[in-house]
């Protein structure tokens, strides 16, 4: 909210006179007097969301860059094997904009999010192929200029300004190798599940699966009935639920919905409305499971548990699946498929820590090695908040710099302070339910900020004294329309 004061300020008019100049001629709240050029990076979810709310907003010039050639962000690009929403599918969608045929792959969910931007217009407001390298703050002009390449033509960089940057990029795309010893001398076929190769032959392979995530949990029943065999590495277990959503919506694996609930879904509006209602009612509701010494975690740990040990026959393998930490340390992943996968007998789970990568499989800290003819990794992606690109900030201070010893820091997670002011940090989750959350971002606290003005007079936006209701001639008397008659 820093604005250097010059920057925007009208010259003394030869008419008006310099004292004259300091005052609107205009009714009061013109946005016309100031318009913005406001710069979205990223068309995955949250750009899109973000594009659709900022076009209802007069006298903005909007522009969004997105590296890929479509909109949907991680739906557009992740495509291995199995690859889902892995909560209630009708709960995975905007408020505003409901798909009542379920979904749950990776293309209907990429299929939505194409649909969504072309009901509202937004491509003519997208440049494809277009990768933003920097972004630095202007002190002077308090303005963002940005980097931007495109991959489709040779062509320089091109620089285009901003008085809002809205970085909408997400952590969900930016993929890397693991860091294990050897991965690049591994002779065999080498993949990470966020880049998926559709060539590739799994028929009477012994593959590694490299993590235990959701990715691992959604890949591993994808495979495990095409390979001659399947090992995969656990460094860390996590709480896998043999069921998919809570309550009445909860199912063992995405069971079709019947019929008669799928025409009442598409030609009845308040009925579906109602069952989303219940289902997000249940998944607000369940904030209390947080906190750590609370009746309702102890309560939610004991039955995470003994579901999973009813779906794991194995005491060994209930030893190596089954965490022994808080419910919710990890996100919980639903995944029957996965639970009765790691059960058949061309299926091994590993929980030794890799030593390193050889030529022709994998060796483990106790010396083993492991032999592979493809290794899958499901290691996710890089989570340091930090983006892909460099943003230099005021002061010539960079984002990563910031961050670099403490972490990400940022202000409700919407915006950076520009120096260090923050008295806690909460990385990722809320440190409250779903509901404080918007409770607390639904209107700004402007005392939290220190504002300079753009012009010296920094009431300025009230203009000639006329209101707007007067200058475009609307009714007067509208305090009155509440009278009982």
């Amino acid at each position: 909210m820093t604005i250097n004061n010059n920057f925007g300020r009208e010259p003394p008019s030869p008419k008006t006179g310099a004292l004259d100049a300091d005052y609107g001629h205009h009714p009061i709240h013109d946005r016309a007097q100031r318009p913005l050029q406001v710069i979205v990076i990223g068309a995955g979810p949250s750009g899109i969301a973000m594009l659709i709310e900022l076009l209802k907003i007069p006298f903005l010039t909007i522009r969004c860059f997105e590296k890929n050639p479509d909109v949907g962000g991680t739906w557009l690009e992740t495509r291995y094997p199995g690859a889902a929403c892995d909560v209630a599918s009708h709960a995975y969608q905007y408020s505003f904009c409901s798909k009542t045929d379920c979904f749950a792959p990776a293309e209907e969910i990429g299929d939505y999010f194409t649909s969504v931007a072309k009901k509202y217009g937004l491509y003519n407001h997208i440049t494809f192929h277009s990768r933003v390298t920097s972004a630095e703050w202007d002190e002077l002009k308090a303005q963002w200029k940005v980097m931007v390449e495109s991959d489709t033509r040779e062509a320089a960089p091109e620089t285009f300004v901003a008085d809002v940057l809205i970085n909408a990029g997400g952590i969900l795309n930016d993929w890397a190798w693991p860091e294990i010893d050897g991965l690049q001398d591994f002779k065999g076929h080498r993949v990470h599940t966020a880049t998926w190769d559709s060539t590739i032959d799994l028929k009477d392979k012994t593959v590694a699966v490299i993590g235990s995530g959701a990715s691992s949990i959604q890949v591993v029943p994808s495979i495990q009935p095409v390979a001659k065999k399947v090992d995969v590495y656990v460094r860390s277990p996590t709480y896998i639920l043999p069921t998919v959503g809570f309550g009445f919506e909860s199912s063992t694996f995405n069971e079709s919905y019947s019929e008669s609930d799928m025409q009442n879904f598409s030609t009845k509006p308040a009925y579906y409305k109602q069952f989303r209602k219940r289902i997000e009612q249940q998944m607000n509701e369940n904030f209390s499971n947080s906190s750590k010494t609370s009746t309702e975690q102890i309560e939610a740990r004991l039955w995470a548990e003994n579901m999973m040990k009813k779906a794991i026959l194995s005491p060994e393998l209930q030893k190596k699946l089954i965490p022994s930490w808080e419910l919710g340390c990890r996100r919980l992943t639903p995944g029957l498929p996965y639970l009765n996968a790691v059960q058949q007998p061309n299926v091994n789970v590993i929980r030794d820590g890799i030593k390193r990568i050889l030529e022709g499989g994998i060796e483990t800290v106790n010396d083993q090695v492991i032999e592979a003819d493809v290794i899958i990794c499901a290691t996710g992606f890089i989570t340091s908040f930090s983006s892909r690109f460099n943003i230099v900030g005021r002061y010539g201070r960079t984002l990563k710099e910031m961050w670099k010893d403490r972490g990400a820091e940022a202000y409700l997670g919407t915006a950076i302070a520009d120096r260090d002011r923050l008295t806690g940090r909460v990385t990722a989750v809320w440190p409250g339910s779903s509901i404080h959350f918007m409770e607390m971002v639904e209107t700004p606290r402007w005392e939290d900020f220190e504002i300079q003005y753009v012009h010296s007079n920094p009431f300025r936006f009230m203009g000639n004294g006329f209101s707007q209701r007067e200058t475009n001639g609307a009714d007067l008397t509208y305090y009155l329309d509440q009278m009982r008659e």
